[in-house]
């Protein structure tokens, strides 16, 4: 634990326990220097504060070394909260983090007082750090950053702090390197209050903290409404600290303890927040200097973090680091209006150089296009010269293309998305008006901007440029099979929008379009197997598995099973399978195919990603979480840099990541990947797509294991509101929503309506060809009725439920 050097004391650096006395340990006095606890032999103090006191001790068994002992306060050590000590010491023991100080051992003396063993470290308060060694603002971001990571990391092992604020951040240097370390977890275990069960009795009133660095829930007294955005909380107030060389004591009136909470809370937001209107506010004047010094972008970071109301916060200590990195990378921040001119700014700022290169690259490109034209015409009119000109006109008109074409993930890798769509939108506007009386160029180049337009997942702009392409192709000489391919392609973008009857509705034409083709041609063979592909979104199951089965034994006849379109079926086919709980089926292909597209394209690739998530969802079929995790854990890095953080594909992945870790009951854990997803989601696509609706519901199940039912009935409403808009009336995914809608209302002891919502979802799923009585989905509602009717106090009717189910089926 801690070895700060000396400094000068400040008064709230302790350790704060409202309403306790401050009486060491269990007789009132501290321990003398030789004094054995346990394996420790203690060799004098290091710190004291209102949770307990801190000794250099020996360890003598099972290894010899020096470590930091913490010995609880008597008033937090009476039977019940040393029950509860227990528990939460394994999750102390279990945090392993660069920027976490090591909790080596946990116990109880035989007088009942609990201690904690801990690394020794050696460093200084980090404000103390960073105004020593005169420390840059860039310098400053990148080790709260690094203080993020850290209090993330125990968030998920379920340990929030309570009491972040600098003198429990000691930063020393590892070859030269700054290391912060976050000291003193004691707080976690002793910090809970009557209101939370075990720990009733572990301080009189169980406000334990530091008052500036407390959350406003925190303050109150009551841990039923703390959680890690509490700590999110503290994070704001040390990083305003440490920006500003400024002490959060300083907000803190000399008066009672108990106002000195709502002063602090109150004082600093409203600091950052009057800054730019020159507003008073009840600060010092250096205090408001040093506000109004700061950039506008970190004061509404800093205004984020420090939201009275929680749920206005970050919802993680990770997502306060991911807008400090993209401030450092001079992206839009997420505590930032999303204006236009905003993120235009931003997008400037960004690619002054880049932008100014994109302006050449787009003359070229429009250049290239009419001198391809102008070559067209003289050729037709100087015969003499037709060939040569014709075939300069091609090879302009092919590099124009190229460029476009060029626009793409795979190849871009990790090119700024905002700089692509700039290039098609102009690139766009200008086929449209320069090109119009040339529906040959046209037709390729508003082909490519389609395809280019659907790589980054901007599917209504691909739709749009699709049809000004298919209008361009029956003006002029395409071929039956590059018609076929663009209707294939429209679709494809239609159903990425959740336009499904939409997309199988120009499915069936482009395959009756392809039927003029031999049953063998590639272009027919990879036609049908999109329209397999468009089936399967639509709930037709029998057909879609009956067509990919009959697709792919030809492409693997014709192409080979290396080739992209065979691939392509496997993957498609395999799809099927798992939404058909034919899991032996699927795996295998599935399987194979990452194989082959490793083999061909590495890990950092699009094909392989897309075959990656869907062998990670079919481990989440099957309940198989943790496997599942370990495939989309590496995979979402990759997808956003691949594709970026809004495209729908990264969503997907998002959302599969935070199923995999709530059903491994990590739940506080799961809840950023959820909130991301729906928020996004939103923001991009309006409450009617399916992502939305799907966000929804999955943010309503979590909410509902967490207790916060009120929360998961509105979000539960939500997605059944919009369910049909998203979906269709007839599309049989809907039962999956109406489920799930049912269990929260079963939360919400809202019985009869549950009943009613579980016999709708029941109906579709028996009786549609997608699922039928035996398919997993069915057994969900199976086990929904169990749930309803044993809540309800119905036994009869939850044994009869019950009994439907297959006899080694689990109940939950």
């Amino acid at each position: 634990m801690h070895r700060p050097p000396e400094r000068p004391p400040s008064p709230i650096d302790p350790t704060e326990v409202d309403g306790a006395a401050e009486a060491p340990v269990a007789d009132g006095a501290t321990l003398a220097d030789g004094t054995r606890v346990g394996d420790y032999v203690l060799r004098g103090m290091l710190g004291t504060g209102g949770m307990g006191h801190v000794y250099l001790a020996d360890q003598t068994a099972p290894v010899r070394r020096q470590v930091a002992l913490k010995l609880m306060r008597a008033q937090v050590s009476n039977p019940l909260a040393l029950a509860w000590f227990e528990v939460e010491r394994q999750a102390l023991a279990q945090m392993q983090h660069p920027a976490i100080a090591q909790v080596f051992d946990a116990g109880t003396t035989p007088e009942g007082v609990a201690y904690l063993a801990m690394e020794l470290v050696e460093g200084e308060p980090v404000t103390v750090y960073c105004r020593e060694q005169a420390l840059s603002s860039a310098q400053r971001l990148a080790l709260f950053v690094r203080i993020c990571q850290g209090v993330q990391h125990a968030h998920q092992k379920g340990v929030i702090h309570r009491d972040i604020k600098p003198a429990n951040v000691l930063v020393g240097e590892i070859d030269g390197v700054a290391q912060p370390k976050i000291i003193d977890f004691g707080v976690a275990i002793g910090g809970a209050d009557s209101d939370s069960g075990p720990a009733a009795t572990t301080a009189s009133s169980g406000r334990a903290g530091t008052a500036v660095y407390m959350s406003p829930e925190q303050s109150t007294g009551s841990t039923r409404d703390i959680d890690t955005r509490s700590d999110v909380y503290s994070l704001g107030v040390l990083l305003f600290e440490m920006l500003t060389d400024t002490h959060a004591a300083g907000l803190a009136s000399s008066a009672a303890y108990q106002s000195r909470h709502q002063q602090a809370h109150a004082t600093l937001r409203e600091t950052l927040l009057a800054v730019d209107d020159r507003s008073d506010v009840p600060a010092g004047a250096d205090l408001l200097a040093a506000a109004r010094g700061l950039p506008v972008e970190l004061r509404a970071v800093l205004a984020r973090a420090l939201a009275g109301d929680r749920n206005d916060r970050y919802a993680s200590a990770l997502a306060v680091a991911d807008d400090l990195e993209r401030y450092r990378l001079r992206r839009p921040l997420q505590a930032m209006p999303a204006s236009r001119r905003y993120v235009l700014g931003k997008f400037i700022a960004r690619h002054r150089l880049g932008l100014a290169a994109a302006s050449l690259v787009l003359g070229a490109l429009i250049v290239g296009a009419v001198l391809a034209v102008n070559g067209q015409r003289r050729a037709e009119a100087a015969a003499t010269l037709a060939g040569i000109e014709a075939d300069k006109a091609r090879q302009i008109a092919a590099f124009v293309q190229d460029m476009l074409g060029g626009i793409d993930p795979d190849r871009a890798k990790g090119m700024d998305r905002t700089l692509m769509r700039l290039v098609l939108d102009s690139a766009a506007e200008r086929a449209g008006s320069e090109l119009a009386q040339q529906p040959e160029v046209r037709f390729a180049i508003e082909r490519t901007i389609a395809q280019s337009y659907a790589r980054i997942g901007e599917y209504p702009r691909a739709v749009e440029h699709f049809a000004a392409a298919l209008a361009s192709a029956e003006r002029g000489d395409a071929t039956l099979g590059e018609r076929v391919q663009l209707q294939l392609q429209q679709a494809d973008a239609l159903g990425n929008q959740g336009k499904f009857d939409d997309a199988l509705a120009l499915g069936e034409q482009f395959v009756a379009l392809a039927t003029a083709l031999p049953e063998d041609d590639r272009t027919r063979l990879f036609a049908e197997s999109r329209m397999a592909w468009h089936e399967r979104a639509a709930g037709k199951l029998d057909a879609s598995i009956a067509r990919y089965q009959r697709v792919h034994a030809l492409q693997l006849a014709t192409l080979g099973a290396d080739d992209a379109d065979t691939l392509e079926s496997q993957r498609g086919l395999a799809a099927a399978y798992t939404r058909a709980d034919r899991y032996a089926q699927a795996q295998p292909l599935l399987e194979d195919a990452l194989k082959r597209y490793r083999a061909r394209f590495g890990e950092s690739n699009t094909r392989t990603l897309d075959v990656s998530v869907a062998l990670a969802v079919m481990f989440l079929e099957q309940e198989r979480f943790a496997e599942a995790e370990t495939i989309l854990q590496p995979a979402l890095p990759i997808a956003e840099t691949l594709l970026g953080p809004d495209h729908s594909n990264t969503l997907v992945i998002v959302s599969n990541l935070g199923s995999a870790i709530r059903n491994q009951q990590r739940l506080e854990e799961a809840r950023p990947y959820y909130e991301r997803t729906l928020q996004t989601n939103l923001r991009l696509h309006g409450p009617d797509h399916y992502l939305s609706v799907s966000g929804e519901s999955n943010l309503a199940r979590l909410l509902r294991d967490l207790g916060e039912t009120e929360a998961a009935e509105r979000h539960a409403r939500l997605s059944i509101t919009h369910m049909d808009k998203a979906f269709g009336p007839d599309n049989p995914a809907r039962a999956i929503f109406i489920t799930a809608f049912a269990r929260v209302l079963v939360g919400s002891r809202k019985y009869e309506e549950a009943e009613s919502e579980l016999d709708r979802a029941y109906a579709i799923l028996t009786t549609h060809p997608a699922f039928g009585p035996t398919h997993s989905r069915t057994m969900d509602a199976v086990r929904e009725y169990v749930a309803l009717y044993e809540a309800w106090g119905k036994p009869a009717r939850a044994q009869e439920w019950r009994s439907r189910l297959p006899s080694d089926a689990p109940l939950t």
